[in-house]
């Protein structure tokens, strides 16, 4: 497994999330306990577009950071474990479910993808 193959892993994943949250953002968000009202719907619509703008980053990355990649693997290791840290927060406090789902969708890829992009990083 390669650094490169290891952003193209969180490309899919942010796209999938992304579409998601786009095309069907009040099933995401009573996956997380959260009301769906007009105005949350329409929020979770324009982040999910952050999140697909994230996804294509991702995939691109490793063209446009060549023999920088490294770097750039290192700050998506330190951000998906802050990610992970919020996540287990909200989770501890349970602003969001405990269920076996919610750990395995939402800590789990960032847990995953933390170690691989520290690992692939050094």
């Amino acid at each position: 497994m390669t650094l490169s193959l290891v952003f193209r892993i969180q490309a899919v994943i942010m796209g999938i999330f992304g579409a998601a949250a786009l095309l069907a953002p009040a099933s995401m968000m009573g996956g997380f306990n959260v009301e769906a009202t007009a105005g949350a719907v329409d929020i979770m619509r324009g982040m999910s577009l952050m999140v697909i703008a994230v996804a294509y980053i991702s995939w691109q990355m490793p063209t446009w950071a060549g023999d920088n990649l490294k770097n750039v693997g290192k700050f998506f290791a330190v951000w998906h474990l802050i990610y992970a840290l919020v996540s287990g927060y909200q989770i501890s406090v349970g602003a969001f479910p405990s269920d076996a789902v919610n750990l395995i969708a939402n800590l789990g890829p960032d847990v995953i993808l933390g170690a691989l992009f520290f690992w692939k990083s050094r």
